[in-house]
Formats: C-alpha cells, sequence, structure tokens
C-alpha cells in the first residue's frame, strides 16, 4: 500500500483538507485494518504513480498545526481516480462473453413469423387451448 495516496485520500476527505498528525495516524490504522478492498484500490492507485513525493510535487504541505492537501493535491488526486478499475464498468468474464453457437436471446420481442400449433379443424381451438376431456 502506498502511504503516500492514502494521506491524499484522507486528507482530501476532510472538509477543510488538513489534518494533525495524531488525526492522520489514526485514519491511517482504521483504514490499514478496514480489509482487502481499501488495500487493494490503494495499491491500484499506486501503481500509476509509483515514483509519487507528494511534498516535493506540493500536493501536501506540512506546519506546526498538521498536514494539509494542496488544490495541485487535489487535482492530482481526482485525476488519479478518473479511470480505475474501480469505476470501470465490468468487463465481463470470458465463460459469459462467449454463447453457445446459434444461441439467441430475445426479451420483450414477438416474432410475427413464429410457428403455431396447428388447429383442430373440428372444433378451431389449439390442442392447448382445448378443455380436458376424460376418455371413455
Amino acid at each position: 500500500m502506498s502511504i503516500q495516496v492514502a494521506i491524499l485520500k484522507i486528507l482530501a476527505s476532510h472538509v477543510s483538507g488538513r489534518a494533525t498528525l495524531d488525526s492522520l495516524k489514526h485514519d491511517l490504522a482504521i483504514l490499514s485494518s478496514s480489509g482487502d478492498d481499501w488495500h487493494a484500490r490503494i495499491k491500484r492507485l499506486a501503481s500509476r504513480v509509483p515514483e509519487l513525493d507528494i511534498f516535493s510535487s506540493f500536493y501536501v504541505l506540512r506546519d506546526v498545526e498538521g498536514w494539509q492537501i494542496t488544490s495541485a493535491g487535489r487535482e492530482f488526486l481526482q485525476a488519479l481516480e478518473a479511470v480505475t478499475q474501480d469505476n470501470l464498468s465490468p468487463t465481463p468474464t470470458d465463460e459469459s462473453a462467449i454463447r453457445a453457437e446459434g444461441e439467441l436471446i430475445v426479451v420483450g420481442h414477438r416474432f410475427k413469423n413464429r410457428m403455431r400449433t396447428p388447429r383442430d379443424p373440428e372444433q378451431g381451438v389449439s390442442p392447448r387451448c382445448r378443455p380436458f376431456r376424460e376418455p371413455h
């Protein structure tokens, strides 16, 4: 997990964009124990920027009151998250993308030239619609 990407995410989640060092540590501890989804997401984001340095890039400023994300840091994070695995529509798996040859799925459409059950000329009613009669 890239700690720097995680710090950007945490600071951006604060309304003011500012947090004390203790608050950052607390948020990082909570997020690091929140499960595999968080780790996977941060890892995917960090893999796009392996040489990231949030301080030399002026994405985060440090002072005696704490750390604060800059407008450049917010823009960078927004661009980083613009297209990731997390917000792409899911792609079908190989098995679901391949259909058996000749298989057709149509929902909500009536075909005009569909095959019909032949009618019984004596009764003029389809055998499926005939009332049940017991044999004599």
